[in-house]
């Protein structure tokens, strides 16, 4: 998708956040974007971690590199992939507690799992959980109900069976698993649906001239492109921040502050890590 309608106006600015920090990029720098990621021609150098390797940008090789590692932060889409794998932990851990009441009852033997909800892996999870999603915040809102009735009912169970009422707590038990354990896992896999859709990394062709591609930046989620005026533009580059390629801060309208990217910086840096073979920016 293109953005020559963006290069004569060098008062917007595209924005991505990156492990909770906010960047900008002025649309000025910007060719176009795409989403083909997986057409990369990949490139594994150990050394070199943030060049991915090349994308053919009408006819013309670019390198290609990503964002997050080049600017020394967490990868989003790695995040997001590893909270996907933990999700199928706490999924299978209940599965297993729910399991472990059942063997109980039966062989009237001593129950040691977590019976607190907010004990177990993860409901100390849960319990620090923090997001901007709203997709996801709205189904973590329906997560916490399931959760702590499953918990209670190690209580109320085992309690039965003690009074030698061990097959209505089977019967119970069986209800339960139906309803309100189905109704927990399948909250989480709403909740790992929303963080598959999300991974969809962006390619961001750049330009220094408005038409001659230097490089190209992957970017885990676009955010939007906005207006600024150029006095909400600090140039003044505190020294904690010298070393990152930013031409400065940009205090937006909105009330949230970029750090906005300096195209020349970028184009020095990525000279730096990439490979004298492999350097056709």
């Amino acid at each position: 998708m293109g953005l020559s309608n963006l290069f004569q106006n060098n008062s917007r600015v595209l924005t991505f956040t990156i492990a909770g920090s906010h960047f900008g990029i002025d649309a000025c720098n910007i060719l176009s974007f795409s989403d083909e990621y997986k057409q990369i021609q990949a490139i594994t150098n150990e050394q070199f971690p943030s060049f991915l390797g090349y994308l053919d940008y009408r006819d013309t090789l670019v390198n290609v590199y990503d964002s997050a590692t080049l600017l020394n932060r967490k990868r989003n889409r790695d995040y997001k992939s590893q909270l996907i794998t933990e999700i199928d932990t706490y999924k299978q851990s209940h599965t297993d507690w729910v399991s472990a009441l059942e063997q109980a009852i039966v062989t009237n033997e001593r129950f040691t799992l977590p019976r607190d909800p907010d004990q177990c892996t993860f409901g100390k999870w849960f319990g620090n959980f923090k997001t901007e999603d709203t997709d996801i915040l709205a189904l973590m809102s329906k997560v916490d109900e399931p959760h702590r009735l499953i918990h209670q009912l190690a209580d109320t169970l085992i309690g039965l069976r003690d009074k030698g009422q061990g097959e209505r707590a089977i019967r119970l038990l069986s209800i339960e698993k139906g309803t309100t354990l189905k109704k927990l896992l399948r909250t989480l896999e709403q909740i790992q649906e929303i963080l598959k859709r999300d991974i969809h990394p962006v390619i961001i062709h750049l330009t220094k001239d408005g038409t001659t591609p230097c490089f190209s930046l992957v970017l885990d989620e676009v955010d939007d492109i906005i207006d600024y005026k150029a006095e909400n533009l600090d140039t003044r580059i505190t020294d904690t921040l010298c070393h990152e390629p930013l031409k400065g801060y940009l205090r937006h309208s909105s009330g949230k502050n970029y750090m906005m990217l300096c195209i020349d910086k970028l184009s020095e840096q990525v000279v730096k890590i990439t490979p004298l073979e492999d350097c056709i920016s």
